[in-house]
This record gives structure tokens, C-alpha cells and sequence, in this order.
């Protein structure tokens, strides 16, 4: 199984940045954000009548990532357990292509494969076809990293928020006595006293606080320098545009002079994405079907109308709960 978090793999998403000079450290927040998204957009899309024996996880986690798996029928007796009638599934790598510059070859490396670990499959001869997701053969990983490194970089400046919106005052003392003193009318004054007598010396040598400007105080501004509601703002902003992204549902804003052409193009640019994902495995999926004879289908996880609400549950015989 891919470990995104390989140093190999950080090398290679960093050398597909522009510029690849900076790349997001693999911090607590972006290893939280990467898990969530991906488990979100692993909820845009169902199968149904998936081969009993399939591992369901890894069939998404393979698509998601690589872009692709190879479907393939084995008369081995021991692999007939990880798919019904010998068919079966297993992330591949692609090599040649024909006329069209679609692949011809698949290669898949397998410990429970012949030939040291690994087979080659000839896609236009051999009982194999490809399930592809997207036409270039991609996953989506750059679109979860993209938004996991926004998302992980806003959170860490929302902390910051957080802690600067506490910062309230800081007052100066001349010597430890009028410390202890200023101290301890503050901490009077947390406890919600709303009267603090504190005693005043009268001798200038022994004056406690002084009186001729008897506080010196630094008051920030927090009303002003108060940032973190724009923050979240921008947080649920950049969710909706992740959620608008794959598909999934998002409340239109409403606004006073929208009309119903633009909800309309709210509604398919919504599901411009998923819609070519879904298109794209139709497509593989009707090579497939016709090659082995079965009968899997691909739908949309929900069906959204043009305010964003759900018409329905999932569909019966989705990935997790696959048909009998």
C-alpha cells in the first residue's frame, strides 16, 4: 500500500509544485486535514455490484491515489477467495500505447504473482481491462494536498488568533512591592470584585505606586487586531470550495438579486468534476462488463437540486453495503 507520508512520496508531490522550493511541512494539521478530506471525497461516489471477495477500502484507496486499477481473471484456485469467479482487482503501472496513445501493457507487482512477484498483462489480448477514474489516468491526490495544505496552513494562523485575542494589558512596576500590589488587584478584579482598595503610601520613598501616573500600561487594541472571525469565514470558504470541487453538497449562498440562471450554474459547476469521474468509469466499466460478464455500476453518492438539499439516502448497494 502507498505511505503518502514516504519520504518519496513528499519528494514527489514537492517536485510538482511551482515553485517546488517550498513545500508544506508534514505537520500535525496537514496529516489531520489530508486524512478528513480524503475521507470526504471518498463518500462522493458508490459502486454497486462490486465481485464478492473485493476489498472494498482499498479498492477507493487505490483509485483515489493512483487514478487507476486493473481488473484481471485468474484460474488460480488460492486467489479465487479475493474475487468471485476468479475475478479480481490490483493497482498496476501502464506502459506502451496504440494508435490512440492509450495504454497497451499493465504490470502488476504482487507477491502472490508469478514470475518474481510480477505479471504483465496485454490489455488488448489477456482476460485484463483498465478501471480508470479520470481520462488522464490521475488520482487525486494534488487536489487533496492543494486544499490540506490551505486548510493546515489557516489552522495554525487561527491558533495564533486564538492566543493573541488573549493578551489584554501589560503594566509596569518599579520595584517588587508595587508588583505584589498590582498583582493582587488584578487578581481581585478576575475574581469579579468590582471594588479593589489597595493602601497609599504617603511618602515618596516608600510610595508603593506612584501618584503621578500611577500606571504605566500597554492596552492592546483587540477589537481592532481582531481577525479570527474572518478567519473561520475564510476556513468554511475554503471547505465550500473543496466540497463544490468533488461534488459534494453546498449550500448557495442566497442573495438578494440571484436569479435562477446563477443558481443554475452554481448547481453544474458544482458537478462539473465528479461528473467526468463518473462519465470516465462508465466508461471502463462497460469494457469491463462486456469482458467478464459482470455487472457493476457506478452512481452519483447523492443527488443534489439546485438549493443544495439532499433528494435521498444513499443508494441501495453501495460500496459498503455491496448486493447479494
Amino acid at each position: 500500500m502507498l505511505d503518502f507520508f514516504s519520504e518519496n512520496t513528499v519528494d514527489l508531490l514537492n517536485g510538482m509544485q511551482i515553485p517546488s522550493t517550498y513545500y508544506k511541512d508534514k505537520s500535525i494539521e496537514y496529516m489531520y486535514w489530508f486524512r478528513s478530506l480524503i475521507h470526504k471525497i471518498d463518500s462522493s461516489i458508490v459502486f454497486k455490484n462490486l465481485p464478492k471477495g473485493w476489498s472494498n477500502d482499498f479498492f477507493m484507496f487505490c483509485l483515489w491515489v493512483r487514478g487507476y486499477v486493473l481488473v484481471f481473471k485468474t484460474n488460480r484456485k488460492d486467489l479465487q477467495q479475493y474475487g468471485e469467479n476468479g475475478i479480481v482487482f490490483n493497482p498496476c503501472h501502464v506502459s506502451g500505447y496504440d494508435f490512440y496513445y492509450q495504454p497497451t501493457t499493465a504490470t502488476v507487482a504482487n507477491p502472490h504473482m508469478p514470475t518474481k512477484f510480477s505479471y504483465q498483462f496485454d490489455l488488448q489480448k489477456d482476460n485484463a481491462a483498465l478501471l480508470k477514474l479520470t481520462p488522464d489516468f490521475w488520482g487525486v491526490l494534488d487536489i487533496i494536498d492543494y486544499y490540506a495544505s490551505k486548510l493546515a496552513e489557516l489552522s495554525k494562523g487561527i491558533d495564533m488568533s486564538i492566543i493573541n485575542s488573549k493578551f489584554g494589558l501589560i503594566a509596569s512596576a518599579s520595584n517588587e512591592a508595587q508588583a505584589a500590589t498590582l498583582k493582587s488587584v488584578m487578581d481581585e478584579l478576575q475574581k469579579g470584585n468590582p471594588l479593589v482598595v489597595y493602601k497609599d503610601q504617603l511618602k515618596e520613598s516608600d510610595e508603593i505606586i506612584p501618584r503621578k501616573e500611577p500606571f504605566e500600561i500597554w492596552i492592546q487594541e483587540l477589537k481592532k487586531n481582531y481577525i479570527l472571525t474572518d478567519q473561520l469565514q475564510d476556513f468554511q470558504t475554503i471547505l465550500n470550495s473543496f466540497y463544490t470541487e468533488i461534488g459534494l453538497p453546498v449550500a448557495i449562498e442566497k442573495k438578494e438579486r440571484m436569479i435562477t440562471s446563477e443558481a443554475d450554474f452554481a448547481s453544474a459547476q458544482s458537478q462539473a468534476r465528479i461528473a467526468c469521474w463518473v462519465e470516465t468509469l462508465r466508461e471502463s466499466l462497460e469494457i469491463i462488463n462486456t469482458k467478464f460478464k459482470t455487472n457493476i455500476e457506478v452512481e452519483y453518492a447523492r443527488e443534489i437540486n439546485d438549493t443544495g438539499d439532499r433528494k435521498g439516502a444513499e443508494p441501495e448497494g453501495s460500496r459498503r453495503q455491496p448486493e447479494k
